[in-house]
């Protein structure tokens, strides 16, 4: 692509002078420039690109953009911009053809149930014959193709490759408040955009939740002028603030939840193990049949019924594919014990998550409770406390065990994991460091009736090594079903 025509989706001085060079690929990390790569030099969480712009121009870049002044003169042309995030977003748009503006784009929001709420309208859409990609935590899916997904909103520059890959009509986008600071979904204009709700989370990154939720509002002002907001008021103060701000903002906004103003009505919750309810529009009545546990859940489908109702779904058609919804990997996924007991993996890790997903336990009839969980070196510190406090509170006992460490040092989380428990812990919990361990520890205690919720990984794999050969909750959980020989009950 011509430089000259790249660099109009940016702002530029007027006077700078733009030579006619072929761009033949852009990228933001200095290892993956080719010859004729234009190189966007980007202040990351971890390090500065702009220092790694002479190795850049050695590996080929023949185009430089960042946003500071240089110490020395280069070879290749060099242009300073305001913001190097927003630049790379709108060049990656531009290299790619704009590819959103060839779809309908939904974008998902919220602290917890983005992804279940992705993957449910998804479904529904595909089940009416609507071809829909999936962008987010989980995976990504693309004309049908599954592709690894690292970030919950990839960087600008894989986003619009993905949309300038997808053939699908319409695309889903699950988006994170790190994805709208770091402006990764910019310029990207939303027909439709839905909020969850807003909880504890992110708060070593956002500093309180006054800025998460500022943050959060920021997926709303991307609406196209035609665009529609979607909200679910599940018992959240922020639910409310949002509504406020976007009618405050001119934007066309409906809801869902209990109150006769709400556009879409949650009525009777007949079970939440699993989901059975109504809701409720206008005059109508529609019984839905969830396969899914707790309440959030409910609320969950009653937000993508609402959205697909709207997008011209019928509503028969949206209840029918509830009812056949497969489920989220990682996401309250079940297991069984030899013995009659329910082992559950799911991601939850934050305390509303976590008291969410405790709660369709108990509502299940649990005989006992026991809870596996972590947290992850340099995460948010700040919600640690309420949730061994709503784990201790809701468990018949709680096992405190590794999560990632993200490079803090294995004997500080060990001492940061025994003093969370002996302070704010009580006499049912404990501490076994291995994960695997922790696991084999409950697997050989269990009996009939007791449910085990393994929380805070979901899907993910391990990033460190443990005692059993597992790279995941779910592998590790498979072994102990399988190989039975060699499961031997690990003493805690």
């Amino acid at each position: 692509m011509n430089l000259s025509s790249l660099l109009n989706s940016i702002h530029l001085d007027s006077s700078e002078i733009i030579p006619n060079i072929q761009v033949t690929g852009l990228h933001f990390d200095s290892r993956k420039i080719d010859k004729g790569n234009l190189f966007v030099a980007i202040n990351g969480t971890e390090s500065d690109g702009h220092h790694y712009i002479d190795d850049a121009v050695k590996a080929g870049a023949s185009v430089i953009i960042g946003e500071t002044a240089l110490s020395h003169p280069l070879s290749v042309p060099y242009f300073k911009v305001e913001n190097s995030r927003i630049a790379l977003a709108q060049l990656a748009s531009s290299f790619y053809g704009n590819p959103a503006t060839r779809k309908t784009i939904i974008g998902i929001t919220g602290t917890n149930g983005k992804t279940t709420t992705c993957y449910l309208l998804r479904h529904i859409l595909e089940q009416a014959g609507i071809r829909c990609s999936l962008i987010g935590t989980v995976s990504h899916y693309v004309n049908g193709q599954e592709v690894p997904s690292e970030n919950t909103t990839p960087d600008a520059l894989t986003l619009h490759k993905l949309l300038h890959e997808s053939q699908d009509p319409v695309v889903i986008l699950e988006v994170s408040s790190h994805g709208l600071e770091q402006h990764r979904v910019e310029g990207i204009q939303f027909d439709y955009a839905l909020f969850t709700n807003l909880s504890h989370d992110h708060l070593n990154y956002h500093h309180s939740l006054y800025d998460y939720f500022i943050t959060k509002t920021k997926l709303f002002d991307q609406l196209k002028s035609s665009g529609k907001a979607f909200v679910s008021r599940y018992n959240n103060e922020w639910s409310n603030r949002m509504i406020d701000h976007l009618l405050t903002q001119k934007k066309t906004v409906l809801s869902v939840g209990i109150d006769e103003t709400d556009d879409f009505i949650l009525g009777e919750l007949v079970s939440d193990h699993p989901c059975v309810f109504t809701l409720q529009y206008q005059e109508q009545n529609f019984p839905v049949n969830l396969p899914l546990y707790g309440l959030h859940n409910a609320w969950n489908a009653s937000l993508t019924f609402l959205t697909a109702y709207v997008m011209g779904i019928a509503p028969q058609q949206i209840k029918k594919s509830l009812q056949s919804f497969p489920g989220v990997p990682g996401r309250f996924e079940l297991y069984d014990h030899p013995k009659g007991a329910q082992f559950i993996v799911d991601y939850a890790h934050t305390p509303d998550a976590v008291l969410h997903c405790l709660k369709a336990i108990q509502n299940a009839k649990a005989k006992r409770i026991f809870h596996i969980f972590g947290f992850r070196g340099n995460g948010d510190p700040s919600k640690r406390q309420e949730m061994i406090k709503i784990s201790s509170h809701a468990s018949h006992q709680f096992i405190l065990t590794l999560d990632d460490t993200n490079g803090v040092p294995l004997e500080e989380m060990e001492h940061q994991l025994h003093d969370l428990q002996k302070t704010f812990g009580g006499s049912n919990g404990t501490v076994i460091m291995d994960r695997t361990l922790a696991i084999q520890y409950v697997w050989g205690v269990v009996e009939d009736g007791d449910w085990v919720f393994i929380s805070g990984k979901g899907p993910e794999h391990y990033k460190q090594n443990f005692h059993l050969p597992a790279t995941s909750d779910r592998e590790t959980i498979e072994f102990l079903q399988l190989d039975k020989k060699r499961t031997e009950l690990y003493k805690a």
